[in-house]
């Protein structure tokens, strides 16, 4: 027969629990003593954390759904906030009545200082004491400590004394089930550089910042130690870029406005220069026994030697956006094993994991902490970074290949894209890091890197109009060709290139100067490839300054000089060209002819971005010449053939072209859902001029419709986004559009004056005719005030 065993702890109001098959009764004190549940004092100045703050006080609060999980852990990198919103939650829950009457216990863990750590079982006894046990009373094994401290947060719970327990500062490698409340009643708050993944808990992982909210923090800051400091509304613009300096990281800001508080009659701009100027930014980033580097400094030493070599070499990647592939290069590791290993660098908040999974970024300080590591350990990374330009190179050109529909099964397009998509893809996930190892590699004098890095990307970067990255490419590659001077052809197809996207831009003057280098150097070598590409992009700078002739005489030397070389491809595009400049000159049957030969010659090579391109062109010009339905035809073809495979600019283009031909057959409805479409295209890339195109177009169909408010509201867009980008002839034909509504409304000053202005602009782009016509229809409005004038202009999409 066995014998009952009692424990008896305290002597108050009982309850029983269960420990090893044998009986433990717990009496329950009055209260938690609170000396020693105190919570830490928060600070006056937290921002930029309202929306988590939220979401916690939500978690705590009493009369929240069954459903809503009572425990929150708040995780991020080191200094990034997260005790700081615990205690502010925890503040303001224990303020609110009846949420916690039973107070708080907390428990500074300390999980990553190797000297001051406090283990479970210690935690455990803290927590007891808290809760109002006698430390004679407190059980000495771990599991005994756990089952007491539930059963005390249960039966203060079921009394009406719910307790909120604050864990600050838990590492990844306790066992924290041992420090969880067994009940739902009662709330728990952890903070953790770890994401404690294994923890039942809502998790709220803390970013940087906004530039916004560190502003406000810096001022605060100074208000609170200062009340008159107003140093940081004096120099707004200082405080944003010390914000950016900081990289939004809430432990480096508060370390700057100490800076500030110490020294009241230091300007930011003085601050601001110690930074940039610092050799390293982190070493300024401290203050006593503050310290940005210190933070990081325990995080590191957690690591495992494969987990910091890693970290170290991220310093290499050419932006803080990178991916599990591009890690593996200068990893010198298999994909998969690299991905276990960031995975682990992201449990520790070192790195974090994008939206789409495969991708991740570092914080900015931390970058720098990794470069300093990787320069205190004196590894030769050399071999590392030189994989990693290497992988760059081959997809890139892969890539690109693979999107200009390349045949060759030999090419890198075969190897590495099966699929198109799958290459658009690389390429867009990719680009800043493109961008970027360009860009770096003519700064650390890798002149043969840059140059042919340039050659391969920068049509990726026009095609998808990402212009000013583009812009950069091609000059950092050209001044790297010039450094080098081994292939001036290299510069002179990064100078007509060049030439390409600043005609985009509206920068007509400086595209004709860099086509008239690349034609100079082309004719010194005496090319004939390279010369017909230079002078072929030189009649297209030509054809936007509406020098027609010089444009069809730069396109039929060309053509020439392609044909007399055997290549087929360029022939076709000079002869797409010359048939756009035809159709501008209004010499539609010439157009035709040349049109017609180029959709032939592409065709033949089974090249379906130029084919579908010269198609669309020969849609506008067959409109031209009066027949619609057969223009209607010829662009519905042009966007079947390239459906998923020309850039999306190209598409949006031929949508517009497309909805002009509907407008001229009458058919309103289709018309504007094809602007529809190709306005969607051209806000996804930012592309003002073709969204002004839309609205002029759009504003044309409301005229049709008789709707002149309407129409005069969408053409007024229509000129404020020309004004922006300042293409002044497009300006002047929507003008003219703009002043048939006007007129049709009764504003028949409004409409001559706008009439003027047309004739202004077309004067200054030596534009006679239209000039003229505008002149002449100002003069109409003066006599015959409300007689209907035709509508000039661009007819929807043609330009």
């Amino acid at each position: 027969m066995t014998s009952h065993v009692a424990n008896v702890v305290g002597g108050m109001a009982q309850v029983e629990l269960l420990i090893q098959a044998q009986t433990v009764v717990l009496a329950r004190p009055d209260r938690p003593d609170s000396t020693l549940a105190g919570l830490p004092r928060c600070s006056p100045t937290f921002v930029g954390r309202e929306p988590e703050l939220r979401q916690v006080l939500t978690a705590l609060d009493p009369v929240a759904p069954e459903s809503v999980v009572r425990s929150v852990v708040v995780a991020g990198l080191a200094g990034i906030g997260k005790t700081e919103l615990m205690l502010q939650a925890a503040h303001q829950a224990l303020q609110q009545d009846g949420s916690f009457p039973g107070g708080v216990v907390y428990v500074n863990m300390r999980g990553y200082d190797g000297k001051r750590r406090i283990s479970p079982k210690r935690a455990l006894g803290q927590l007891l004491r808290a809760l109002g046990l006698p430390v004679e009373r407190i059980p000495a094994r771990l599991e005994e400590r756990a089952l007491v401290y539930r059963s005390a947060l249960a039966q203060w719970a079921a009394v009406g004394r719910r307790i909120l327990v604050v864990l600050d500062d838990v590492p990844a490698q306790v066992e924290v089930r041992h420090l969880l409340p067994g009940d739902r009643a009662t709330a728990v708050l952890m903070s953790s550089r770890d994401s404690l993944a294994d923890v039942d808990a809502m998790l709220l992982t803390l970013t940087d910042l906004s530039s916004e909210a560190g502003v406000r923090l810096l001022r605060d800051a100074l208000h609170v130690a200062r009340g008159d400091d107003r140093r940081v509304e004096e120099e707004a613009a200082e405080a944003a870029r010390l914000v950016h300096l900081c990289a939004g990281h809430p432990l480096a800001l508060r370390i700057v406005a100490s800076l500030l508080i110490d020294v009241p009659s230091r300007p930011l701009k003085d601050l601001r220069e110690d930074l940039e100027n610092s050799p390293s930014r982190l070493g300024r980033l401290s203050r006593e026994e503050h310290a940005v580097r210190a933070a990081f400094d325990v995080s590191y030493s957690k690591l495992s030697a494969e987990e910091a070599r890693l970290f170290r070499l991220l310093f290499l990647t050419p932006t803080l956006d990178f991916s599990t592939d591009a890690a593996a290069q200068l990893a010198g590791e298999s994909p998969e094993k690299t991905k276990q290993t960031l995975l682990a660098l992201a449990r520790r908040h070192l790195i974090e994991a994008r939206d789409s999974f495969g991708r991740w970024q570092q914080h900015d300080l931390v970058r720098l902490y990794s470069g300093t590591r990787l320069a205190e350990s004196g590894e030769d990374w050399g071999a590392n970074l030189n994989r990693l330009h290497l992988w760059f190179y081959e997809l890139g050109v892969g890539a690109s290949a693979a999107l200009r529909g390349s045949r060759d099964p030999s090419a890198e397009a075969t190897k590495h894209f099966a699929v198109r998509a799958a290459a658009r893809r690389w390429l867009e996930d990719e680009r800043s890091s493109l961008v970027a190892a360009v860009l770096r590699a003519h700064d650390v004098g890798d002149h043969w890197y840059c140059t042919v890095l340039a050659l391969a990307i920068h049509s990726y970067l026009a095609d998808a109009r990402q212009l000013k990255g583009a812009v950069a490419v091609l000059e950092a590659g050209i001044a790297s060709a010039r450094v080098d001077g081994e292939s001036p052809l290299d510069e002179a197809a990064l100078l007509s290139s060049l030439g390409v996207v600043l005609s985009f831009m509206r920068k007509l003057g400086k595209s004709l100067r860099a086509h008239s280098q690349a034609v100079e150097i082309c004719r010194k070598v005496q090319d004939p490839d390279a010369l017909a590409s230079a002078l072929n992009n030189l009649g297209l700078t030509l054809h936007e300054r509406r020098q027609f002739t010089k444009a069809v005489a730069a396109h039929t030397e060309a053509e020439q000089l392609y044909r007399g070389d055997g290549n087929l491809h360029g022939s076709a595009l000079a002869l797409a060209n010359l048939g756009e400049t035809f159709t501008a000159m209004e010499r539609v049957a010439d157009a035709e002819s040349a049109l017609r030969r180029a959709v032939k010659i592409f065709r033949q090579l089974d090249d379906e971005h130029g084919y579908t391109r010269a198609l669309g062109s020969l849609a506008v010009t067959v409109r031209k010449r009066g027949d619609t339905e057969g223009a209607v035809k010829l662009h519905r073809r042009a966007l079947r053939a390239g459906k998923d495979l020309v850039p999306p600019h190209q598409t949006a283009t031929e949508l517009l072209n497309l909805a002009s031909s509907l407008f001229s057959a009458g058919d309103l409805r289709a018309a504007q859902s094809a602007l529809n479409e190709a306005r969607a295209i051209f806000q996804a890339l930012r592309d003002r001029r073709g969204e002004a195109f839309v609205h002029g177009n759009m504003a044309l169909v409301r005229q049709r419709r008789g709707q002149w408010d309407k129409a005069i509201r969408t053409h007024t867009r229509a000129c404020e986004l020309l004004i922006e980008i300042g293409d002044d002839h497009s300006l002047a034909a929507e003008f003219g559009n703009l002043a048939q509504a006007l007129h049709q409304e009764g504003r028949h000053t409004e409409a001559r004056e706008y009439l003027e202005l047309a004739a202004a602009l077309y004067e200054h782009n030596r534009d006679a005719d239209s000039g003229r016509r505008a002149v002449g229809r100002a003069g109409q409005i003066v006599r015959l005030h409300g007689a209907v004038i035709e509508p000039m202009g661009l007819p929807p999409g043609e330009h």
